[in-house]
This record gives structure tokens, sequence and C-alpha cells, in this order.
């Protein structure tokens, strides 16, 4: 008895702008069934989409007519989560799959939300940029350096990075309020939910891990602000627009708020003259579920997802 010809391995593209190393260790890590095809965020032509049988999307938007490209398409993996930069009614109507990552890299994500609040409340971003240029400058009297230790956190958005955030911060002995749609506080969980109205005014930190939706568009904006302690310092890890980045710049450019730090932006790599130190100020370049280990669960959950749905 002869065997059969073997199954086609499953062909699929990644539209991300992975570097040699990044596409290295997927290349080593995917399973035998799978060919994997690093096309970048933006390919030049859609001809190159045509033997895709499933795409890996990253934040990057994705345009239909891409997609229209792939003609045996079955399946669109978003590496990580949230799909606004994708149109679900469009992949609705070609009758494609599709699914997120959520949670695989959350404790990458949390553990950056602390760095950024400790970073803040120590003025570390201008206290190293002042050292860059040969100054001892400590920071202002009016707003000296603080600890962490008996604060109020407020998390804005309540999922598996929120979560995680909570566990993290609860040995600072700090009082944890959060506001999500879902007030279900999990099991030993130190956390209380609050309205959105009590978290800013209460909160000495406020962490912003929402999705980007309609919904959630403008969550922090001037009224907001408003809301908030002038001592109190702002982190967001969410999508550019759930934060209104200007202005919580001038807010801490006048003293309404004492920091913030961002990772998202409208525009994304940020052009060279829009990057410049800010006092109170931590921007970094999309950063957040930066890490090793993290990268590497997401692959495998990546694979995982596309073999049960297209295998």
């Amino acid at each position: 008895m002869t065997a059969g010809p073997p199954s086609r391995r499953l062909v699929v593209g990644f539209l991300i702008d992975w570097d040699a190393a990044q596409r290295t260790r997927i290349a080593a890590l995917c399973p035998h069934g799978i060919e994997p095809v690093f096309l970048g965020a933006s390919p030049e032509t859609p001809v190159a989409m045509a033997p895709l049988d499933a795409v890996v999307v990253g934040t990057a938007p994705v345009a239909a007519r891409l997609l229209d490209g792939a003609p045996h398409l079955r399946f669109v993996q978003r590496w990580g989560t949230g799909f606004d930069n994708i149109d679900p009614a469009y992949l609705r109507a070609r009758g494609l799959s599709f699914a997120e990552l959520p949670g695989i890299n959350a404790r990458s994500v949390s553990e950056f939300v602390l760095l950024a609040i400790l970073a803040l409340l120590r003025h570390l971003p201008e206290t190293v940029s002042a050292w860059s240029r040969g100054e001892w400058s400590p920071a202002p009297a009016s707003l000296p350096p603080r600890r962490l230790q008996g604060k109020t956190v407020g998390l804005l958005g309540f999922g598996a990075i929120g979560r995680d955030l909570a566990r993290l911060l609860e040995p600072f002995e700090v009082e944890i309020l959060f506001h999500d749609i879902e007030r279900t506080i999990p099991p030993g969980s130190a956390a209380r939910w609050a309205d959105k109205t009590e978290l800013l005014r209460c909160s000495d930190v406020v962490t912003v891990q929402l999705p980007l939706t309609e919904a959630t568009r403008g969550a922090i904006g001037a009224r907001e602000i408003a809301g908030m302690k002038p001592s109190a310092i702002l982190v967001s890890i969410a999508r550019a627009g759930v934060v209104d980045e200007a202005e919580v710049r001038a807010a801490v450019s006048e003293g309404r708020i004492a920091g913030a730090s961002f990772d998202n932006f409208a525009v994304e790599p940020l052009p060279a003259e829009a990057i410049f130190q800010q006092p109170g100020i931590l921007a970094t370049p999309h950063i957040g579920g930066a890490s090793i280990e993290g990268f590497e669960a997401l692959i495998g959950a990546c694979f995982e997802s596309i073999l049960s749905r297209c295998a």
C-alpha cells in the first residue's frame, strides 16, 4: 500500500514588522504543519497575500484591499488583543473567523505599568535627562520624590492586565480601586470596585488598561483630569484614543496633575521631531509588552490558535 501525498502545510503570513532575531525565533518555534511568511506591516502589493491560509496582524491598520488579495484566507489572528485596526464587519462579510490572544502577555505589561508608576513617583525621566546633560538636578521641592507605599491606586480596566497588576501592587501596601463594566472581584483580591468619579478623585495613581472601542474612546480627557488630584500621576498602556494625550500633556505642564506615562501613540513610530523629553512625562515606544518570555508565550499561543481553527 503506497502512502498518499503529504498534506499541505498551512501558509501563515505575519503582517508585523519583526526584526531578524524575532523572525528567527518564530521560525524556530513554528510547528511542522505551518509555513510562516514574513510580509511586514505594509506589504507593497496584495500579490504577496495570494497563498495565505491565515494572517497574523499587529497594531498597524490592515486594509480590506490587502486581505482581498488572499482568496484562500480562512482565519485572522490578532497578535495580542484589540481589533481596532481591522474592520470586523469585513471579516464577517467574507466569512473569515478571527481571534485575539487575551491575557497571554499580561505579566509583561503589568510589570511595565508598575515600572512606570515607580519611575514617575521618583521623577526618574527628568532626572536621567538632566544627568545626561551633565546636570545634578534633584526633584523640585514643590513635588519631592514619593514612595508608592500607602498610596491609593485606581485601575481603569480590570481584565487580565488589571487583575495581574492588582496582584503585583498588593505587597506595596496600597489601597486598590478598580472601575470596569464587570464588577467581579477575584477570590483573595484586595481590590475594590468604585465608580469612575470616585476612583479619579481618590487615587494618587491612575492606570489605564482599556481596549479602544467606541465606548472607551476619550475615557480620559479634560473633564476626567479636572476630577483628579493635582499630585496624581496617570499611566496609560491603552491604545491611542482612549486617553487624550494632548490634554494630559497640557495638564502636566500646567501642574493640574503631577505626571503621566504613555506607551501608545496615534502615529507609530513617532516622527523624530515629536520625540522630546517633557518634565513629568514618560513616553516609551510601544514596549509595554516587550519581554522575551512574553514573546515566546505569544508565539506558542498564536500557532496553537491557528492550528485549532485551520488544521
